[in-house]
């Protein structure tokens, strides 16, 4: 049943919501940015503190790159839970000045609006409408507002992976997916180089005293593709290849890039291993082919736990007579590196986003910021009740 005290908190405070929304989309944030980066984290701060949670400030390893937000509630239940979002956005310093925070119709746009501004201001009005409740039967909810979501998180994924062992669950505040959805699982990612070392002559002259590293790269390309397995959800492209400056000449080298993404961490195993082999088939005599992984986020699998706080979501979104829709994503988040440790984890229960992310029409849905409001601050009171 609607809890219409709690609805009504979340209507109350929309217009309040947006002018602190604005405040932050109207500042460049993107990864490394520390100028813009550090007033954001000073008002998520100060915002934490009204609220009553402790602070620490955790710059990166470059201090000049940002700073990290953890903050810190103690209430007088049991339950533990983490929930995170992120600063900083993929877009370069003058952006916000140029395409600032806008309202047309029933969309908001502006850079970060969605990725992922929206969702921190979404917790900090949740732990508002909660306090305003007098709502304390929680054991601890922490948040994590760190700096660099956007490349993979290399500073703060230690932050993230020991907060969710010492939680019962961690809510990851990406933005809500199309279709008003929220995320239970995400792959993983891999970035494979491989590179072919031949013999260069001249093409027209002595063709056949060349060793053509393109035709190498191309049949180590074609074998690799097919270690793909869709029944999986294993995907491996190809993205770029590099070889040759003249027209009249051999090349000698070739190096290409593949994106692969994997639910299963064993999957990049298997891949790993059988590139390894298929490199020593080569098409052109001898040519020598290296192949190299570099391992980016841990896949987010499916699994039991996850399920359960969807179903939790699903019912609590249920009561203001909506439906909500569980997707899996082929993009990594932080969610990934809360699962990689045993983290209970659901993503994208932030507000509803509209155009795609990292682009100039990126939007969320103004009126998915309510629904989401009370969504968030219903599960924080029955996780931290333990219901």
């Amino acid at each position: 049943m609607k809890d219409q005290v709690l609805y009504q908190a979340c209507e109350n405070m929309q217009q309040e919501f947006i002018v602190l929304w604005e405040r932050l989309v109207n500042i460049d944030t993107g990864t490394g940015h520390g100028e813009g980066l550090n007033q954001v984290a000073a008002i998520v701060a100060e915002q934490l503190t009204q609220l009553g949670a402790s602070i620490q400030t955790i710059p990166t390893e470059n201090p000049v790159e940002g700073s990290h937000i953890v903050g810190t509630f103690t209430g007088q239940g049991q339950g533990k839970i983490l929930a995170m979002a992120h600063m900083d956005t993929v877009f370069p310093v003058g952006t916000a000045a140029k395409r600032p925070f806008t309202i047309k119709d029933n969309w908001v746009y502006g850079p970060g609006v969605s990725d992922c501004k929206g969702s921190i201001v979404l917790f900090l009005f949740a732990m508002k409408v909660l306090k305003m409740m007098q709502y304390k039967d929680y054991g601890k909810i922490t948040c994590l507002f760190n700096c660099d979501e956007e490349t993979t998180s290399p500073h703060s994924r230690h932050l993230i992976t020991k907060l969710a062992q010492e939680h019962e669950y961690t809510l990851c505040m990406e933005s809500g997916q199309v279709g008003d959805g929220v995320v239970m699982w995400r792959k993983g990612s891999a970035q494979m180089q491989v590179e072919v070392f031949g013999k260069t002559s001249h093409a027209g002259s002595n063709p056949e005293n060349g060793r053509n590293a393109i035709m190498e790269i191309i049949h180590q390309m074609q074998q690799i593709s097919a270690l793909e397995n869709l029944e999986k959800l294993t995907t491996l492209n190809f993205t770029t290849i590099k070889s040759g400056d003249r027209v009249n000449v051999i090349p000698d080298y070739a190096v290409a890039q593949a994106d692969i993404r994997v639910l299963y961490s064993d999957e990049l195993d298997r891949i790993e291993n059988m590139a390894l082999k298929l490199a020593q088939q080569t098409l052109i005599p001898d040519t020598t082919v290296r192949v190299s992984l570099k391992r980016g986020n841990p896949p987010f699998a499916k699994n039991q736990g996850t399920d359960n706080l969807v179903q939790l979501a699903q019912e609590i979104y249920g009561e203001l007579g909506k439906e909500l829709i569980a997707v899996g994503a082929g993009g990594a988040s932080d969610a990934n590196w809360a699962a990689s440790v045993g983290g209970v984890t659901i993503d994208g229960l932030g507000p509803v986003k509209g155009g795609k992310n990292h682009t100039e029409h990126e939007c969320t849905k103004l009126d998915s910021v309510v629904p989401r409001m009370y969504l968030l601050a219903k599960m924080l009171m029955r996780l931290g009740a333990g219901q």
